[in-house]
C-alpha cells in the first residue's frame, strides 16, 4: 500500500472510531441508561461525528467561553495559560512529535506555501481595507487580523487530534514560513499603522528567544543528524506534549470575548469571511503551484482557512491599533473553525485524495 493510501487510511479510521463510540450521553441501546457525560442533544449530535480528541477540544473550548462570559475566568488568566503553553506546552509537543517522524525531500516547500498564502491575503486585505476609507489604526487592525493565522492555539491541536503527528510535523513546517512573516511582514505592518513604534531590536528579540523556534531548531539539527531523543527525555516530554491540546482549546475559549463582537459586528465579519474564506482559495492555489499531493496538500489548504490568531490582539495592544475590531475578528473566526470541526475529517480525506 502506498504512503499516501496509509495515511488515507489511517485517517479513515480514527473519523470511525469516533463515530461509533458511546460518549457524552449516548442511551445504551440495552439498557437506556447513560453512559460517559450528559450533553444536551444538539451538542451531542454535533460531537458525535468527530474523532474523540476533536470532541474534547470543542467540549473545553465551551466551557472556557463559559468561564469567561460568566466572569469566572478573565482575560488575564488566558494570558498566564497561554504563556504557559507557548513557553512549556508547545515545545514539547514539537520534540515529542517530530521526534516520531521523517521529513520528505519536499519539506521546504512547506513554508513556502505559507508565504504564497500570506502576502496575498495581505495585499488584498490592503486594498480592501482602502476602498473602505478605514482609519488608520482601524486598517492596521484588519490587516493584522486577517494576515495572521492561529497555528499555536487552534492549528497545531486540531491537526494532532485529526491527523496525528505526521500531520503536525506538516502543520510545524508550514507555521516556520507564517511566524517568520508574522514577526516581520505583519509585525512592520503594525508598528507602522500605530500610535507607538517599539524597536526593531525588540521585534528580532521576541522572534529569536521564542521556545518554539528553538525547539523546532533542536529538531530539525538531529534530523540533519540521524539522531534521535534519548528515550528518558522523550518519556520525561510526553506529559507536557499531552497537555497541549486541552490547554490551547481552554484558552481559546477564555479569548472569546462577545462585548468587542457587539461594537464592531459588520467589519468584523468582513475580516473573518477574507482571513477563513481567502486563506482557504489561496490555499488551493498554493497546493497547485507547489504541486503538492496528499498530506501536504491538505495541511496547506486546512491550515491557510484556519481562524485568526490571538496574537494579532497582542500585536494590536502593543502598538494601539484598534483592538476591538481584532479581537473581534479573532473570536468570530475561532468560533466559526469549532462549528467547522465536524466536517473536518471528512475535508481532510478528501483533500488528501
Amino acid at each position: 500500500m502506498s504512503t499516501a493510501a496509509s495515511r488515507k487510511s489511517s485517517l479513515v479510521k480514527r473519523y470511525s472510531s469516533g463515530v461509533n463510540r458511546d460518549k457524552f450521553g449516548e442511551r445504551s441501546p440495552s439498557t437506556g441508561s447513560k453512559q460517559g457525560v450528559w450533553l444536551p442533544p444538539c451538542i451531542f449530535a454535533i460531537l458525535r461525528p468527530m474523532p474523540p480528541p476533536l470532541q474534547a477540544f470543542v467540549v473545553i473550548f465551551v466551557v472556557g467561553a463559559l468561564f469567561r462570559s460568566c466572569a469566572v475566568l478573565t482575560k488575564a488568566h488566558a494570558e498566564r495559560l497561554a504563556s504557559l503553553v507557548f513557553s512549556i506546552s508547545l515545545p514539547a509537543t514539537i520534540l515529542v512529535s517530530l521526534d516520531r517522524v521523517s521529513f520528505a525531500p519536499t519539506a521546504w516547500k512547506l513554508p513556502l506555501a505559507a508565504c504564497l498564502v500570506t502576502l496575498p491575503l495581505v495585499f488584498c486585505s490592503w486594498q480592501l481595507a482602502r476602498l473602505l476609507h478605514l482609519a488608520r489604526p482601524t486598517q492596521g487592525g484588519f490587516l493584522l487580523a486577517a494576515g495572521c493565522i492561529n497555528s499555536v492555539y487552534f492549528a497545531y491541536p486540531v491537526v494532532l487530534a485529526t491527523l496525528g503527528d505526521e500531520g503536525l510535523a506538516q502543520a510545524i513546517l508550514f507555521d516556520l514560513g507564517q511566524t517568520t512573516l508574522t514577526l516581520t511582514v505583519l509585525y512592520g505592518l503594525a508598528v507602522w499603522h500605530g500610535a507607538t513604534s517599539p524597536s526593531a531590536r525588540s521585534s528580532f528579540t521576541r522572534f529569536f528567544s521564542a521556545p518554539p523556534l528553538w525547539a523546532l531548531s533542536v529538531m530539525l539539527v538531529l534530523k540533519l543528524a540521524g539522531l534521535h531523543l534519548p528515550s528518558w527525555l522523550h518519556d520525561l516530554l510526553t506529559p507536557l506534549h499531552l497537555t497541549t491540546t486541552p490547554l490551547a482549546s481552554l484558552v481559546l475559549g477564555l479569548s472569546i470575548s462577545f462585548d468587542a463582537v457587539r461594537r464592531t459586528a459588520l467589519l468584523a465579519v468582513l475580516g473573518v469571511v477574507v482571513r477563513m474564506g481567502g486563506g482557504l482559495l489561496l490555499g488551493f492555489a498554493a497546493a497547485f503551484l507547489l504541486n503538492l499531493t496528499g498530506l501536504e496538500r491538505a495541511i496547506v489548504i486546512l491550515v491557510a482557512g484556519m481562524p485568526s490568531a490571538v496574537t494579532a490582539v497582542i500585536f494590536a495592544t502593543e502598538t494601539r491599533l484598534d483592538e476591538d475590531l481584532v479581537a473581534s475578528i479573532v473570536a468570530l473566526s475561532i468560533c466559526l473553525g469549532v462549528a467547522m470541526l465536524p466536517s473536518l475529517p471528512r475535508l481532510a480525506t478528501w483533500l488528501m485524495g
